[in-house]
């Protein structure tokens, strides 16, 4: 069950971020996902939540900045998935979700880096590694999301630019 949208909490998750929350006022959003990609975990059992806010693909053995612990794909996985697991979640039981991914800079730079393409690539790998996949995705395109976890019930939705919010 969802909060009354009067007792909701929005919790921005920024570039490079994550949070994790089990507090069930919490909807933990990751605003103007372009190329970036956002990985929503939720574990119906403990009733945690996370959601990190991806920026690049690989951080090649560079740090993340302080405030930016999930920059990059490879990091920002291994980092949501030791968190979940200190706040009560089991591997076993995560429902995973991506969003993002778009090819949002034109079709010359889009073709060019494929920033997008290879940050959803990226994340489906290390998640692999881990022995999970994501049960849902919306990727690719060329609009920008915005994507909701509801920790009261693990409710994801995706808000395409300009539209209305669909559950992912």
């Amino acid at each position: 069950m969802t909060a009354p949208a009067s007792e909701q909490r929005r919790v921005a998750v920024g570039i490079g971020q994550l949070v994790v929350s089990k507090d069930p006022r919490d909807v933990l959003v990751a605003y103007g996902l372009g190329s970036c990609v956002a990985v929503a975990a939720y574990d119906v059992g403990a009733k945690v939540a996370g959601l990190v806010h991806v920026l690049l693909p690989a951080s090649e053995g560079k740090a993340s900045a302080g405030g930016e612990p999930a920059r990059f794909a490879d990091v920002g996985v291994d980092e949501l998935l030791r968190r979940l697991a200190e706040a009560g979640a089991l591997r076993a039981r995560l429902v995973i979700k991506l969003a993002g991914g778009a090819a949002v800079l034109g079709a010359a730079n889009a073709e060019k880096f494929k920033i997008g393409e290879r940050n959803a690539e990226a994340i489906q790998e290390r998640l692999q590694r881990h022995g999970l996949r994501a049960a849902s995705c919306d990727l690719g395109g060329t609009r920008g999301r915005t994507l909701e976890l509801h920790v009261a019930a693990g409710r994801t939705y995706v808000r395409m630019a300009a539209g209305a919010p669909t559950e992912l």
